[in-house]
């Protein structure tokens, strides 16, 4: 079974520490494991997909969406990576909710290396 690289697990707990309150799970509920920040994100995927093909296309698909948001934060181009985000979040099943002003949070910024 293919699972996420280190690097994509560690940015998509970062997007759900960063959310943290502002996501719901768009799938029933008990229906299968929910992604925190402290979940074991391989398992919540398999919980979700139980194809384990289903399994590897999704995780093919989140790390080419990584890359493609990578790319995007060091553009600058912040509307996409948060449309990225947005696609990334739905996979693991969840769907960011509006502020009360109707605005969705903006996407993380950049890590810089030092």
């Amino acid at each position: 079974m293919r699972k996420l690289l280190p690097v994509t697990a560690y940015t998509i707990r970062r997007l759900l520490r960063q959310y943290q309150g502002q996501l719901k799970s768009v799938a029933v509920e008990g229906a299968c494991l929910v992604a925190d920040p402290e979940a074991d994100l391989n398992a919540v995927l398999e919980s979700l997909y139980l194809d384990e093909e289903e399994v590897r296309t999704q995780v093919a698909e989140i790390e080419k969406l990584m890359m493609t948001y990578q790319l995007l934060l060091k553009a600058g181009a912040k509307e996409q990576a948060a449309a990225i985000e947005d696609q990334i979040l739905w996979i693991f099943g969840l769907k960011r909710i509006k502020d009360q002003t109707g605005q969705k949070t903006p996407a993380m910024p950049v890590m810089m290396a030092v």
